[in-house]
Protein backbone atom coordinates (compact mmCIF):
# COMPACT_ATOMS: atom_id res chain seq x y z
CA UNK A 1 0.00 0.00 0.00
CA UNK A 2 0.87 3.42 -0.91
CA UNK A 3 1.96 4.71 2.29
CA UNK A 4 0.15 8.06 1.57
CA UNK A 5 -2.62 7.12 1.26
CA UNK A 6 -3.18 5.77 4.66
CA UNK A 7 -5.17 7.98 6.60
CA UNK A 8 -4.03 8.08 10.20
CA UNK A 9 -6.27 10.20 11.68
CA UNK A 10 -8.62 9.20 14.30
CA UNK A 11 -12.24 10.06 14.19
CA UNK A 12 -13.38 10.27 17.83
CA UNK A 13 -16.54 7.75 16.80
CA UNK A 14 -13.72 5.15 15.47
CA UNK A 15 -11.21 6.05 19.14
CA UNK A 16 -14.38 4.69 20.93
CA UNK A 17 -14.98 1.59 18.97
CA UNK A 18 -11.38 0.70 19.63
CA UNK A 19 -11.10 1.73 23.35
CA UNK A 20 -14.35 -0.63 23.52
CA UNK A 21 -12.98 -3.73 21.92
CA UNK A 22 -9.13 -3.78 23.67
CA UNK A 23 -11.20 -3.10 26.99
CA UNK A 24 -13.54 -6.06 25.68
CA UNK A 25 -10.82 -8.35 25.01
CA UNK A 26 -8.06 -7.05 27.83
CA UNK A 27 -9.86 -5.34 30.27
CA UNK A 28 -7.33 -2.52 29.63
CA UNK A 29 -8.50 0.60 29.71
CA UNK A 30 -7.43 3.50 27.41
CA UNK A 31 -8.02 6.58 28.78
CA UNK A 32 -10.05 9.38 26.81
CA UNK A 33 -6.92 11.09 26.42
CA UNK A 34 -4.49 8.65 25.20
CA UNK A 35 -6.09 8.34 21.45
CA UNK A 36 -2.82 10.06 20.18
CA UNK A 37 -1.37 7.16 22.22
CA UNK A 38 -3.18 4.96 20.33
CA UNK A 39 -2.47 6.76 16.83
CA UNK A 40 1.10 6.28 16.93
CA UNK A 41 0.84 2.68 18.18
CA UNK A 42 -1.01 1.69 15.33
CA UNK A 43 -0.22 3.51 12.48
CA UNK A 44 2.37 0.99 10.94
CA UNK A 45 -0.16 -2.00 11.60
CA UNK A 46 -2.55 -0.12 9.13
CA UNK A 47 0.08 0.08 6.72
CA UNK A 48 1.00 -3.69 7.31
CA UNK A 49 -2.87 -4.67 6.72
CA UNK A 50 -3.43 -2.47 3.88
CA UNK A 51 -6.30 -0.79 5.66
CA UNK A 52 -6.73 2.85 4.44
CA UNK A 53 -7.98 4.18 7.64
CA UNK A 54 -9.24 3.34 11.18
CA UNK A 55 -12.60 2.42 10.49
CA UNK A 56 -11.02 -0.11 7.95
CA UNK A 57 -9.14 -1.28 10.89
CA UNK A 58 -11.90 -1.92 12.76
CA UNK A 59 -13.56 -3.68 10.32
CA UNK A 60 -10.36 -5.98 9.78
CA UNK A 61 -10.71 -6.74 13.43
CA UNK A 62 -13.92 -8.35 12.83
CA UNK A 63 -13.15 -10.42 10.17
CA UNK A 64 -9.85 -11.77 11.44
CA UNK A 65 -9.75 -12.74 14.76
CA UNK A 66 -5.98 -13.37 15.05
CA UNK A 67 -5.49 -9.66 14.60
CA UNK A 68 -7.19 -9.40 17.86
CA UNK A 69 -3.39 -10.86 19.55
CA UNK A 70 -1.74 -8.26 17.53
CA UNK A 71 -3.90 -4.98 18.59
CA UNK A 72 -3.44 -6.27 21.97
CA UNK A 73 0.50 -6.79 21.51
CA UNK A 74 0.72 -2.93 20.24
CA UNK A 75 -0.99 -1.33 22.28
CA UNK A 76 -0.05 -2.96 25.88
CA UNK A 77 2.91 -1.00 27.66
CA UNK A 78 5.69 -3.45 28.47
CA UNK A 79 8.78 -2.07 30.51
CA UNK A 80 10.78 -4.02 33.17
CA UNK A 81 14.01 -4.98 34.36
CA UNK A 82 16.18 -7.33 36.34
CA UNK A 83 15.41 -6.46 40.25
CA UNK A 84 13.16 -3.63 39.92
CA UNK A 85 12.04 -1.65 43.29
CA UNK A 86 14.77 -2.94 45.79
CA UNK A 87 12.07 -3.46 48.83
CA UNK A 88 10.61 -6.16 46.89
CA UNK A 89 13.57 -8.18 46.82
CA UNK A 90 14.53 -7.27 49.97
CA UNK A 91 11.61 -8.58 51.88
CA UNK A 92 11.09 -11.81 49.49
CA UNK A 93 14.26 -12.62 50.15
CA UNK A 94 14.54 -11.57 54.17
CA UNK A 95 11.37 -12.39 55.49
CA UNK A 96 8.82 -14.45 53.21
CA UNK A 97 11.38 -16.89 52.06
CA UNK A 98 13.22 -17.55 55.62
CA UNK A 99 9.40 -17.90 56.82
CA UNK A 100 8.45 -20.32 54.07
CA UNK A 101 11.58 -22.66 55.75
CA UNK A 102 11.03 -22.22 58.61
CA UNK A 103 7.84 -23.98 58.24
CA UNK A 104 9.28 -27.14 57.26
CA UNK A 105 7.06 -27.43 54.17
CA UNK A 106 7.76 -30.65 51.86
CA UNK A 107 6.49 -29.23 49.00
CA UNK A 108 7.71 -26.96 45.70
CA UNK A 109 7.31 -23.10 46.41
CA UNK A 110 5.12 -22.03 43.54
CA UNK A 111 5.14 -18.01 42.31
CA UNK A 112 3.42 -16.40 39.51
CA UNK A 113 4.42 -13.94 37.68
CA UNK A 114 0.91 -12.12 36.76
CA UNK A 115 2.15 -9.40 34.28
CA UNK A 116 5.36 -11.23 33.12
CA UNK A 117 6.21 -8.47 30.02
CA UNK A 118 9.72 -9.73 28.39
CA UNK A 119 10.53 -12.05 31.55
CA UNK A 120 13.28 -10.15 33.84
CA UNK A 121 10.63 -10.31 37.04
CA UNK A 122 10.63 -14.13 36.51
CA UNK A 123 14.43 -14.25 35.88
CA UNK A 124 15.17 -12.40 38.83
CA UNK A 125 12.83 -14.23 41.38
CA UNK A 126 14.81 -17.62 39.85
CA UNK A 127 17.79 -16.53 40.93
CA UNK A 128 16.83 -15.61 44.42
CA UNK A 129 15.26 -19.04 44.17
CA UNK A 130 18.00 -20.95 43.37
CA UNK A 131 20.71 -19.41 45.78
CA UNK A 132 18.30 -21.13 48.26
CA UNK A 133 17.80 -24.05 46.62
CA UNK A 134 21.66 -24.79 46.28
CA UNK A 135 21.67 -24.31 50.13
CA UNK A 136 18.76 -26.40 51.18
CA UNK A 137 18.33 -29.77 49.89
CA UNK A 138 14.93 -30.27 50.10
CA UNK A 139 13.88 -26.98 48.49
CA UNK A 140 12.75 -26.63 45.28
CA UNK A 141 10.59 -23.94 42.92
CA UNK A 142 8.24 -23.46 39.94
CA UNK A 143 7.89 -19.92 38.19
CA UNK A 144 4.87 -19.53 36.04
CA UNK A 145 5.07 -15.86 33.84
CA UNK A 146 1.91 -14.59 31.93
CA UNK A 147 1.28 -11.84 30.11
CA UNK A 148 -1.90 -10.98 27.78
CA UNK A 149 0.86 -10.30 25.13
CA UNK A 150 2.33 -12.69 22.66
CA UNK A 151 5.23 -10.53 21.72
CA UNK A 152 6.88 -9.96 24.77
CA UNK A 153 6.32 -13.41 26.06
CA UNK A 154 8.17 -14.58 22.59
CA UNK A 155 11.46 -12.58 24.41
CA UNK A 156 10.59 -14.06 27.71
CA UNK A 157 10.68 -17.75 26.60
CA UNK A 158 13.82 -17.41 24.44
CA UNK A 159 14.95 -15.50 28.05
CA UNK A 160 18.22 -13.70 26.25
CA UNK A 161 18.73 -10.60 27.65
CA UNK A 162 21.53 -7.72 26.81
CA UNK A 163 22.16 -3.94 26.67
CA UNK A 164 20.52 -1.42 29.33
CA UNK A 165 19.10 -4.44 31.20
CA UNK A 166 21.99 -6.63 31.56
CA UNK A 167 24.44 -3.71 32.23
CA UNK A 168 22.02 -2.50 35.66
CA UNK A 169 21.72 -6.08 36.41
CA UNK A 170 25.29 -6.75 36.23
CA UNK A 171 25.80 -3.45 38.59
CA UNK A 172 23.28 -3.89 40.95
CA UNK A 173 23.66 -7.27 41.90
CA UNK A 174 27.37 -8.25 40.25
CA UNK A 175 28.01 -11.45 42.76
CA UNK A 176 24.29 -12.88 42.02
CA UNK A 177 24.91 -12.21 37.91
CA UNK A 178 28.15 -13.92 37.98
CA UNK A 179 26.33 -16.82 39.65
CA UNK A 180 23.55 -17.02 37.81
CA UNK A 181 23.83 -15.78 34.45
CA UNK A 182 25.72 -17.11 31.24
CA UNK A 183 27.10 -15.75 28.28
CA UNK A 184 28.52 -12.60 26.70
CA UNK A 185 28.02 -9.03 25.62
CA UNK A 186 27.90 -9.66 21.91
CA UNK A 187 25.20 -12.62 22.05
CA UNK A 188 23.54 -11.65 25.14
CA UNK A 189 23.12 -13.37 28.51
CA UNK A 190 20.40 -16.20 29.90
CA UNK A 191 20.05 -17.77 33.32
CA UNK A 192 21.89 -21.02 33.77
CA UNK A 193 19.57 -23.79 33.09
CA UNK A 194 18.74 -25.04 36.42
CA UNK A 195 16.82 -21.80 36.57
CA UNK A 196 15.08 -21.67 32.83
CA UNK A 197 14.23 -25.15 33.75
CA UNK A 198 11.98 -23.97 36.63
CA UNK A 199 10.51 -21.38 35.02
CA UNK A 200 7.18 -21.41 32.00
CA UNK A 201 5.87 -18.70 30.16
CA UNK A 202 1.84 -19.00 28.95
CA UNK A 203 -0.29 -16.25 27.13
CA UNK A 204 -3.17 -15.15 29.59
CA UNK A 205 -5.60 -12.84 30.39
CA UNK A 206 -5.87 -11.93 33.80
CA UNK A 207 -10.01 -12.24 34.15
CA UNK A 208 -9.40 -15.24 33.42
CA UNK A 209 -8.75 -18.36 35.44
CA UNK A 210 -5.61 -19.87 35.07
CA UNK A 211 -6.29 -23.79 34.18
CA UNK A 212 -3.68 -26.60 35.73
CA UNK A 213 -2.13 -23.51 37.80
CA UNK A 214 -1.29 -23.11 41.59
CA UNK A 215 -2.10 -22.72 44.53
CA UNK A 216 0.66 -19.69 44.42
CA UNK A 217 2.72 -19.01 47.61
CA UNK A 218 3.74 -15.69 46.26
CA UNK A 219 2.41 -13.65 43.26
CA UNK A 220 3.94 -10.32 41.33
CA UNK A 221 1.36 -8.13 39.98
CA UNK A 222 3.44 -5.29 39.65
CA UNK A 223 2.56 -2.25 38.03
CA UNK A 224 -0.46 -3.32 35.81
CA UNK A 225 -3.35 -3.09 38.14
CA UNK A 226 -3.05 0.56 37.04
CA UNK A 227 -4.05 -0.06 33.41
CA UNK A 228 -7.80 -1.05 34.36
CA UNK A 229 -10.66 0.38 36.68
CA UNK A 230 -11.52 0.05 40.18
CA UNK A 231 -14.08 -2.47 39.43
CA UNK A 232 -11.87 -4.42 36.75
CA UNK A 233 -9.23 -4.47 39.78
CA UNK A 234 -11.30 -6.22 42.03
CA UNK A 235 -12.36 -8.92 39.51
CA UNK A 236 -8.43 -9.66 38.96
CA UNK A 237 -7.92 -9.19 42.74
CA UNK A 238 -10.86 -12.00 43.17
CA UNK A 239 -9.06 -14.29 40.81
CA UNK A 240 -5.60 -14.02 42.27
CA UNK A 241 -6.61 -14.51 45.74
CA UNK A 242 -8.49 -17.74 44.72
CA UNK A 243 -5.36 -19.13 43.65
CA UNK A 244 -2.81 -18.14 46.48
CA UNK A 245 -2.45 -20.37 49.63
CA UNK A 246 -3.80 -18.52 53.11
CA UNK A 247 -0.16 -17.56 54.02
CA UNK A 248 0.67 -16.53 50.69
CA UNK A 249 2.13 -13.23 50.18
CA UNK A 250 1.30 -10.14 46.79
CA UNK A 251 3.47 -8.00 45.65
CA UNK A 252 2.22 -4.75 43.41
CA UNK A 253 3.73 -2.15 41.98
CA UNK A 254 5.43 0.77 43.45
CA UNK A 255 2.43 3.50 42.14
CA UNK A 256 -0.13 0.86 42.96
CA UNK A 257 -2.82 0.61 46.58
CA UNK A 258 -5.43 -1.43 47.42
CA UNK A 259 -6.25 0.38 50.38
CA UNK A 260 -9.31 1.83 48.38
CA UNK A 261 -10.94 -0.82 47.05
CA UNK A 262 -12.68 -3.82 48.71
CA UNK A 263 -10.61 -6.63 48.10
CA UNK A 264 -9.89 -9.99 49.63
CA UNK A 265 -6.37 -8.82 50.40
CA UNK A 266 -4.52 -6.90 53.64
CA UNK A 267 -1.79 -4.95 53.63
CA UNK A 268 1.37 -5.89 55.68
CA UNK A 269 4.04 -3.66 54.37
CA UNK A 270 4.27 -0.92 51.47
CA UNK A 271 3.21 -2.54 48.36
CA UNK A 272 2.71 -5.80 49.50
CA UNK A 273 -0.05 -7.78 50.88
CA UNK A 274 -1.18 -11.14 52.19
CA UNK A 275 -4.69 -12.92 51.64
CA UNK A 276 -7.44 -12.60 54.19
CA UNK A 277 -9.01 -15.74 55.63
CA UNK A 278 -12.11 -16.68 53.64
CA UNK A 279 -15.22 -16.43 55.69
CA UNK A 280 -17.13 -19.39 56.88
CA UNK A 281 -19.95 -20.18 55.57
Amino acid sequence: MDIAKVDVTMSDGDFSKLRAIVHKNTGITIGETRKSMLVSRLRSRLREVAAPDFAAYISHLSKDPEEMQELTNRVTTNETYFYRTPRVWDYFQDEFLPQFLTKGQNRSLRVWSGAASTGEEAHTIGTLLEDVRLKNQNFDYSILGTDVSSRVLDVATKGVYKGRSIARFRQAKPEVFKAHMTGNDTDGFSANPQIRSRIKFKLHNLFDRLSKAGPFDAVFLRNVLIYFTDDDQVKILDQVHDQMRPDGVLFIGESETLTKLNTPFEQIAPIIYRPKAKAKS
